[in-house]
């Protein structure tokens, strides 16, 4: 997908939550910038990233951004796993990809782990 292809779905997806009646905020989301909406429910939402949570210190911010920090590497690497599974359920994957896989499976084993504590 291309920048403008990306920049023309968050236009779409910031105006699809002011037709549905959301209010746009004066905050931004921590991780992209983009500005925050309140929909009717009252949860605030990042169009992008979704459910956000308006923090009130530095440390409550670090903490947020550490946390959304986590869940999208976690996104990420169980992007890329699925390839690495891809291959080794047609047995086509070589001893390079199976250490890359493994080490995949390290990293997300040690993200869940982090987002626990």
């Amino acid at each position: 997908m291309s920048k403008e292809e990306k920049n023309e779905e968050v236009v779409k997806k910031m105006s699809d939550l002011m037709r549905s009646g959301a209010v746009m905020l004066e905050q931004a989301c921590p991780l992209c910038g983009l500005p925050l909406f309140r929909i009717r429910s009252g949860e605030v939402v990042c169009p992008i990233h979704g459910p956000v949570k308006i923090v009130k210190s530095e440390e409550e911010a670090v903490e947020a951004v550490s946390s959304a920090v986590l869940r999208e590497l976690e996104k990420a690497v169980a992007r890329k796993l699925h390839t690495y599974v891809e291959l080794f359920v047609r047995e086509d994957i070589n001893t390079s990809e199976m250490k890359d896989l493994i080490y995949l499976l390290d990293i997300l084993e040690r993200v869940r782990r982090i987002r626990k504590t």
